[in-house]
């Protein structure tokens, strides 16, 4: 009863504190910034593999297994899961909330090196990627016209770009699109008879198709830089590639180069779709 005993004396006071209370929270209210999407921090990070041309019994055993074992014995996880696909492995850790995100990423990937010593050869390097909210869509814009797959590629293209103009906006992707790319079709049976293997194909498009920086060239007073402008923009230029240089035989005159139109067919094509 001192308590109330002291409040109903010194009630002056206590209509005046309370009155400075609620005021001092009403200014707080107005003047403290709020966000509609605050930025939200959780330690939780995705490790991604890719093995191509794999099944998904072998991606277990050889990719997701190895990581589980050496992820799973760090300290504050709070959950781990993992995915076995076709040519690909997923492993998700989920660690408690008092862990610092710079602590458990340097942890894990700690241990993704270390797992990476059990993965054979070929394998391709590991992602490990962190969740953040801030890089979730905000919005999705669906694109329908009578038009062709590849004109409305196009107009989300440009789309695209407009909406990248926008002030605030981070990035914008594009999914679920028909991609043009050049396909080369070897030809076996000519491969055969020139002596041409596979990898004497791509070496050949690897090495004309680049630019070659040349250094510089200094004239009077002025420097000049100088480079072989080498890459093709023009599908069917790759045609006229050099795919080998036969070696003449003794008392025979050289053969004449063997050009990639000899052993392949060039063309336009859609890339394999991944999303729809």
């Amino acid at each position: 009863m001192k308590i109330t005993e002291a409040a109903l004396r010194y009630k002056n006071t206590v209509v005046a504190l309370t009155i400075m209370v609620f005021l001092g929270g009403l200014i707080a209210y107005f003047t403290i910034p709020k966000e509609a999407t605050p930025s939200l921090e959780i330690p939780l990070f995705t490790v991604q593999t890719v093995y191509p041309g794999v099944s998904p019994k072998d991606v277990e055993t050889l990719l997701t297994k190895p990581l589980e074992t050496e992820i799973q014995t760090i300290s504050g996880i709070e959950k781990l899961s993992s995915v076995s696909n076709e040519g690909f492995s997923s492993v998700t850790v989920q660690f408690e909330p008092s862990v610092s995100i710079d602590e458990a990423y340097q942890k894990v990937r700690d241990k993704v090196d270390t797992a990476k010593l059990k993965f054979p050869s070929d394998v391709k390097e590991p992602k490990i990627t962190e969740l953040d909210f801030s890089e979730f869509p905000i919005l999705n814009v669906n694109l329908g016209a009578n038009y062709s797959l590849l004109r409305l590629k196009e107009v989300a293209d440009d789309l695209k770009e407009e909406i990248e103009g926008i002030p605030g906006i981070l990035s914008v992707d594009i999914s679920g699109a028909l991609e043009q790319e050049v396909q080369v079709e070897g030809d076996l049976t000519a491969m055969s008879a020139y002596n041409v293997t596979f990898s004497d194909v791509t070496q050949a498009i690897q090495q004309e198709n680049a630019n070659i920086p040349g250094g510089k060239v200094q004239i009077s007073e002025s420097n000049y830089l100088v480079r072989t402008d080498g890459q093709i923009l023009n599908p069917s230029d790759l045609e006229n590639i050099i795919v080998k240089m036969p070696i003449a035989q003794a008392g025979q005159l050289p053969p004449g180069p063997i050009y990639l139109r000899d052993v392949a067919k060039v063309s336009m094509g859609i890339k394999e779709r991944k999303s729809y």
